[in-house]
């Protein structure tokens, strides 16, 4: 560390929210509160950019990338579902970013929406460019542009080799994303550690949020309440 400069090994802590949400989340907003009674911060930013209906994966990175240039000094990435994912996409590129914390990772996005989607949805989502999809933060339908599935393949076909540390928890009962996917990102990656949960893709239960808080703060050594 640099002399007089004690400010150079502060971690910066960023909460991602998944697909179809925003900051106010619950899980969000649960571990905020909990970072905020251990004098931390947690910043957790509205990844939806100015217009939902063109959301692209690209987007939401060049937030995250805003926010950590703003803010020099190591960062540790903590996501959800689709936050999760772009948790392990922006640590890629970005050395700063020293640990990453996955709940339910929504790893290969456009690879699984186009296998669970019909193929007339599909084919009417192409040929309009538009579906309409519910939007949990906002509480009502919103229409999505075919382009955030154009966008997503690019990644999709991106192989995740940065070795970190990494916390990936899942629920063996996850209805939208295999747990199988996170069992593969730790059989690839020697410093990921992946706890299995007896639960679905929210992991908002109170013993779910218990258990996901107390394991990270052992993962980033936060003492444990």
């Amino acid at each position: 560390m640099p002399a007089g400069n004690p400010e150079a090994t502060v971690m910066n802590y960023l909460y991602l929210h998944g697909f179809c949400s925003g900051p106010g989340s619950f899980k969000g907003q649960y571990l905020k509160e909990k970072f905020a009674r251990k004098n931390l911060v947690l910043q957790t930013p509205d990844l939806n950019g100015a217009d939902f209906t063109y959301l692209t994966l690209t987007a939401q990175l060049a937030i995250v990338e805003k926010i950590c240039r703003e803010n020099p000094g190591p960062w540790t990435l903590l996501g959800s579902s689709m936050g999760a994912y772009l948790a392990a996409l922006f640590a890629e590129d970005h050395p700063e970013v020293q640990k990453v914390v996955m709940i339910a990772p929504a790893f290969q996005f456009a690879q699984r929406r186009l296998l669970e989607m019909p193929g007339n949805m599909l084919a009417a989502w192409r040929k309009s460019g538009f579906i309409q999809v519910f939007h949990h933060a906002y509480q009502e339908e919103r229409p999505l542009h075919i382009g955030i599935i154009e966008d997503a393949g690019q990644y999709d076909r991106r192989p995740l080799a940065r070795q970190l540390p990494a916390l990936l928890i899942h629920g063996l009962e996850d209805e939208t994303v295999d747990y199988r996917l996170s069992i593969g990102y730790v059989a690839q990656h020697s410093q990921a550690r992946l706890i299995l949960l007896k639960g679905d893709h929210q992991l908002t239960g109170e013993s779910h949020l218990e258990t996901i808080w107390q394991q990270i703060q052992l993962f980033l050594n936060l003492g444990v309440d």
